[in-house]
């Protein structure tokens, strides 16, 4: 890479989503069926570009979202998402995997609840086999 990366982590986690899309895709796809997420829930059509089905989703800021199905985005990468609130601290320091299965369970929640911050009391209660940290970092974020 000959140009510097962006400062900002938001700036750096879309630029690096954008050149790792595919392998970021791929990864999380295959992460929520090892959750056992549904097949037509494990991702959602992409409509600001061809309408193709993607797991990941590199312009995005939120970490993930919920349409017709779950699907995650550079916020993932950003150690600063929530940089302030609830849970700041340990997502700036979680691993990446942790990461990716608070966020899925988050939004595997919300599909049920319908509401972010309902979602934020029912995700550290997921039944989706997630890991421990993330169960950790998802009890954080609900306090």
């Amino acid at each position: 890479m000959s140009e510097k990366p962006p400062e900002d982590p938001a700036d750096h986690a879309v630029d690096f989503a954008r050149r790792y899309k595919e392998p970021l895709d791929q990864c999380c796809a295959i992460r929520m069926a090892e959750l056992g997420l549904p097949e037509d829930k494990n991702g959602a059509p992409d409509f600001d570009k061809r309408g193709q089905w993607r797991a990941f989703e590199p312009e995005g800021r939120t970490g993930g979202n919920i349409t017709s199905g779950v699907y995650l985005n550079s916020g993932v990468l950003n150690p600063d998402l929530l940089k302030g609130e609830k849970g700041g601290r340990l997502w700036s320091k979680a691993r990446l995997r942790d990461r990716i299965d608070a966020i899925i369970a988050h939004e595997w929640e919300e599909s049920f609840v319908g509401d972010h911050q309902k979602a934020l009391k029912a995700a550290p209660k997921t039944k989706l086999p997630i890991t421990d940290q993330a169960r950790l970092l998802l009890r954080a974020m609900s306090r």
